[in-house]
Parts: structure tokens; sequence; C-alpha cells
């Protein structure tokens, strides 16, 4: 990299800090700290706990491809070299990222907490990013990026975790017999995030969705942490509400929506197991997004078939890149006698309805994930970030920063 590249790849790293709170460390081959993002006065403090990391990834990392992952159920630290020249290799450091929400009760469970004086534990917990470890590797590619590091995919090692821990502490699982889990995996940030993603999904009539997520037990445990029948009641019927409102909004009928809400609720004072809380509320949020999928169809059949199909090959191909041109082609029609049969059957225009598409996509991803706008614009193919932010508050009345702070937890 040269001087400019440098200077650019420092100027991107501080301002997605700004927007992402994603520490990076780039230290040098001597171990002395060459540059962070992370100008808070707790560095002080972390510095301490994150040489060690970037000490023992050096000692392990024989080749450049090589990339590590390290942590525990509570944070994460991925770590990788790039090549300023031929003669000068740095470690990057990022993190960490925050597996767990913050609190008061697990503060201790860091492995950073003991290098942070009592008097900056507050600030030190709102300078980190709290989110999912799969958000945390999405965050990590896009800063190898930065570096020019194309090549390698953080996803791929998603799983290596518990494998190559750098800190590790015994903790109990999950027990699927007795309804026992462990308290360090729950995190409020996590459990909202889910309750958006199965919102969304509903919402849009995504049955298939729905019920692969409804199937991963770690992730339910999320919304349904509790050890009583009365607790488990409340959070389900909590549950139940999410999903008798989306379906709603995805164009249910009320009365059908509340009918099931309150079939299910009734349903409900028959558990007493764990599973069997899981079992009927997976039952139930499907319920709905089958409800809003059949409303979906049912929208469609007024449709021709041509138009039927451009619908659905738009809501196949996003996030991709999608063109009136290159629906018309697929469907085999010239663009201006698609764009024309479209307008007439739906009253607005192709180029609007793959906007409005793009833009309930993009609203999704501001709030559940921590990716920068810089990055979902990049996704859902905008030509720019000021092009991203214009289509977006044209749409929304309000900025994506704006909307982000509207909609955060």
């Amino acid at each position: 990299m040269n001087l400019i590249e440098i200077a650019k790849t420092k100027e991107i790293l501080n301002n997605y800090y700004q927007n992402a709170k994603m520490p990076v460390w780039v230290y040098d081959k001597n171990g002395s700290l060459k540059f962070t993002n992370f100008t808070s006065a707790v560095l002080l403090h972390l510095m301490d706990a994150i040489s060690p990391i970037a000490e023992k990834y050096r000692s392990e990392a024989n080749y450049m491809d090589c990339m590590k992952l390290y942590g525990n159920s509570n944070e994460a630290y991925l770590c990788f070299q790039f090549a300023v020249d031929r003669r000068r290799v740095h470690t990057v450091v990022i993190g960490p990222g925050l597996l767990t929400y913050p609190s008061e009760e697990i503060w201790e469970e860091f492995t950073f907490h003991k290098h942070v004086w009592s008097n900056r534990k507050e600030e030190t917990m709102r300078l980190m990013p709290v989110l999912t470890l799969e958000a945390f590797l999405l965050n990590g590619r896009f800063i190898m990026q930065t570096f020019g590091i194309q090549h390698l995919n953080p996803l791929q090692i998603a799983d290596t975790l518990p494998m190559t821990h750098y800190y590790y502490e015994e903790s109990k699982d999950y027990n699927l017999l007795t309804g026992e889990v462990r308290t360090d995996f729950y995190s409020v940030k996590q459990a909202h995030e889910l309750e958006h993603e199965l919102y969304f999904q509903i919402k849009n009539g995504n049955a298939d969705t729905v019920d692969e997520i409804m199937t991963q037990r770690d992730r339910v445990a999320l919304l349904l942490p509790a050890q009583s029948q009365r607790e488990n009641f409340i959070y389900a019927i909590a549950l139940l509400s999410i999903g008798r409102n989306a379906s709603i909004t995805g164009g249910m009928r009320p009365e059908a929506a509340y009918a099931l809400f309150h079939s299910y609720a009734i349903q409900l004072q028959s558990c007493h197991q764990m599973l069997e809380f899981y079992r009927l509320m997976h039952n139930a949020l499907c319920a709905f997004a089958e409800g809003v999928q059949n409303i979906a169809i049912q929208m469609l059949d007024h449709y021709s078939g041509t138009v039927r199909s451009c619908i659905r090959l738009i809501n196949d191909r996003m996030p991709g890149r999608i063109t009136v041109d290159e629906l018309a082609e697929e469907i085999h029609l010239t663009p201006k006698y698609l764009s024309a049969l479209f307008c007439k059957e739906t009253g607005g225009s192709l180029t609007q309805f793959i906007n409005r598409i793009r833009i309930e996509r993009a609203c999704h991803m501001i709030e559940t994930t921590e990716l920068s706008f810089l990055e979902i614009g990049n996704i859902l193919e905008f030509s720019s970030q000021s092009h991203f932010t214009a289509a977006f508050r044209k749409s929304t009345g309000m900025t994506p920063r704006e909307y982000r702070l509207k909609n955060q937890f």
C-alpha cells in the first residue's frame, strides 16, 4: 500500500468507527501499536487487553493468507496481516465485538474488564458494538477489503470460534431435556434483532424463512429465556403480538389475525415444558406468515402472468442489481411494453416498485444489522452513498442515520 492508500484507509476506518463502533488496531512486526480508530481515553486501558491477542496471532500465523478468530461466547476478535511493503508486515486486530449485551451482571465475564478502571466502565460499554457473530464477521470482511484483501471471507471461519479461542471459560450449554439454559448467552440487543427479523419475514409472507428461524433452538431461546411457566407465557404472548401486528401490516385482515392470536393464546395455557412453548410458537409464527403469503398469492392472481413473473423476479433477485431492461429480456418483452403493462395493472411504474422494495430491504438492514450505510448502499446496488441517502430520504422522510437513531435499541 502506498502512502495515499494508507491515508485513505485510515480515513475510512475512522469514519467506520463513527458509524459502526468497530475498533481496529494495527501493530507492526515489533508489536508496537501504529494505528487505531478507537480514539477514546479508554484506549489506554484496552491496549493492554488487545496487545496479547496480536502477539498470539503473530506467533501462530505463518503465512499471509492466514486469518484467525479469537474470543469466547461474550466477545470476538478477528486477526489478519497486510503488507505495507516487502519489509513491513503489519498485524490487524478487529474488536472487541461484544456478542452479549454488556450488563452489570456479566461485566466481569469480559476478558478486558480487569484493564478498565471502574469509573470508565460505562463509557467503555457505550463505545463497543453489540452484535451477532455473523454481523461481526461481516464488518470484519468490509474492514479487510479496505486494506486491499478481497479474497478472504471471515464468514468461512465462523464455526472456529470455540476451537481457536484465546480466552475461554467453561459455560453451561442449553439442556434440551431439563430446560436449563446458560445465562451468558442472552443479549437484549440480539433478542430485539431477532424480533425485528421475524416481524420483517412475517410481514412479507416468507413462511419458509420463519420456519427456518424457529427451528434454530438456540436463537428461539433468546425470545423465551425464562425458566418458569408464568414468565414464558408472558414472553410467548409478546411473540404472538409481533406475529399478529406483522401479519396485519403485511395485508392480512385484522379480524383474521386477531382470531389466530386468540386461538394460540388459549393453547398457551396448556404449555408446561420449554419444548411445548417452542413448538407452539413455531406453529403460530409460521401460521401468521402463511396467512400473509396466501394474501400475497391472492393479490398476484389479479395480475397477468407476465406481471406476476416480473414481481417474483424482482423479489428473487433483491438485493442484487435489477434493471427494467434485464427484466424485459428475462420475460422476452421490450422494456417499453413491460413498463406500460406493469403500470397499467399495478398503478405504478416498474422503477418505483423496484425502488420501494429496495428501500424496504434497506430499512430492514438498518434496523437489524450493524452494517454501515455505505455497505448497505453497496449491497443494494445504489450507485453511491449520496444516491442511497437521497433515495432513502425521499421514500421515508428521513436519512438513514436518522432512521437508525429512531429505531435503535
